[in-house]
């Protein structure tokens, strides 16, 4: 996200100054600005304080920045269910599925949804090939 070359002060000024009966189209000469974008900050930051503004702002902000790292958390999360599907053995996989529940108190739905792998695959008994 763009950030402003005005402050939120100077916004709400423009805006106020429209209230009080100064033309809108002699506000954006003076702040160099268009009509469209005055409009947009009066429906955005109309009837706000500078101060109200500012932490709308700032939460703007920190959500833009919660999205981007949610982002590239599961991306992350996408990486590394590829290399367990592509070089774990299911029977690796229930080991860290248990390892998981041990480790850190969770239950089997999400350590299952974690490691991707089915909680059906997950409780179906191992193969007996070894005992024949």
């Amino acid at each position: 996200m763009r950030k402003s070359r005005f402050t939120e002060e100077q916004i709400t000024s423009a805006i106020k100054a429209s209230e009080s009966g100064v033309k809108v189209r002699e506000i954006c000469n003076e702040l160099g600005i268009s009509e469209a974008t005055f409009y947009s900050w009066k429906k955005k930051f109309g009837g706000l304080s500078s101060e109200e503004g500012r932490k709308i702002k700032e939460l703007e902000d920190l959500v833009h920045n919660m999205e981007r790292e949610l982002q590239a958390l599961s991306s992350d999360k996408e990486m590394l269910q590829s290399v367990l599907k592509n070089f774990f053995t299911t029977s690796d996989k229930r080991q860290a599925v248990n390892f998981l529940q041990a480790r850190f108190e969770i239950g089997t739905r999400r350590s299952c949804r974690l490691l991707d792998i089915s909680r059906s695959v997950y409780h179906y008994p191992a193969s007996q090939d070894s005992q024949h």
